[in-house]
């Protein structure tokens, strides 16, 4: 189903019961990149296990009508940050901007921008630390990107089958986050769909169309990891910067074709009425790499702890990262 339906059709299909995302996602039950012996481990045993700090991709302007505000906080999530920093400003929660989502159960540092002149106090937020503020001209949006910083503490790790070197080049998967933590956002996406989709906040039909297109990519990235094809371009790829790329699913003529085209008619045939579904909410198809190699990589060993460093560019996944080197407890 490479090749979508027209603009101009008017009847949405509807997925009947067996649309096969019955299940709840796991991203350990993606194939590995590499054969090598993983350690066991756990993550987030304690909130400051998992630090993940965002760096702002430009420099603020200095002038505005937009506050950034550079904060830090711990086991809140991005949206319990902005529904506080909206009642703190009084404004509405959807003006005030941010880039990406981070893990609720983390110490993160990140960046929001809210529509108000600069204060003449103290800003004080509830359970958040606000490092800095600045003006700026527009609002932060996810379009705007960002690399992010990961420190991980990997506890109850085999050191004797720590093998670093597996993280170094991984399959770009969406990770666990993207399903939400009981792995059911994209089931409960297509139940809103066979229920003719009925009214639904802006966010919460965000979660639903992100979690079915990585369903897809995943899928297709799982299929070439199978066939050890994922990090070289094939015949037919289309490829950013001498990287292969998956589709994030919509409307529009697929630009991939030859063996490329192959796999991903292979990888996406039973899962067609998704496919379907979201070529008829507005989105037009785009690509990702399926590959990330991450930026400084470090790492420290001890008796059984590992503590991992290393950085990501927005919208790749620390626990894809995780997922070649160690079988994770989260």
């Amino acid at each position: 189903m490479l090749t979508t339906h027209s603009q101009d059709s008017t009847v949405s299909p509807v997925p009947d019961e067996s649309t096969p995302i019955t299940a709840d996602f796991e991203l350990r039950d993606l194939p590995f990149a590499t054969r090598l012996p993983r350690s066991p481990g756990r993550i987030r045993c304690e909130v400051g296990d998992f630090k993940v700090s965002e760096e702002l991709p430009f420099s603020p302007s200095g002038d505005g009508e937009h506050l950034l505000l550079h904060v830090r906080r711990s086991n809140l999530t991005t949206r319990d940050v902005q529904d506080r920093l909206a009642k703190e400003f009084r404004i509405k929660s959807k003006n005030v901007g941010y880039i990406g989502l981070k893990d609720k159960r983390s110490i993160a540092t990140q960046w929001f921008s809210v529509p108000v002149s600069t204060p003449s106090r103290s800003i004080v937020v509830p359970d958040i630390e606000i490092l800095q503020y600045c003006r700026h001209r527009r609002k932060l949006r996810a379009s705007d990107g960002c690399q992010n910083r990961f420190e991980i503490l990997i506890r109850d790790i085999a050191p004797a089958t720590f093998n670093y070197q597996a993280m170094e080049l991984v399959p770009n998967y969406f990770g666990q986050q993207r399903f939400g933590r009981d792995g059911r956002n994209a089931a409960n996406a297509m139940k809103w769909i066979r229920d003719g989709k009925p009214r639904i906040s802006p966010f919460l039909k965000s979660i639903y169309i992100s979690s079915l297109r990585s369903f897809v990519f995943n899928l297709v990235l799982a299929e070439r990891v199978n066939r050890d094809i994922w990090k070289s371009l094939i015949e037919g790829d289309v490829g950013v910067e001498g990287v292969p790329t998956g589709p994030l699913w919509g409307r529009g003529r697929s630009s991939v074709n030859g063996l490329a085209k192959e796999i991903e008619e292979v990888a996406v045939r039973k899962v067609a009425p998704v496919t379907e579904a979201l070529e008829w909410v507005g989105l037009t198809q785009e690509r990702r790499s399926l590959v990330v190699a991450p930026i400084d990589l470090k790492f420290e060993v001890g008796k059984d702890t590992a503590l991992v460093r290393f950085a990501l560019p927005s919208g790749s996944y620390a626990t894809s990262v995780l997922h070649e080197c160690f079988d994770l407890l989260d």
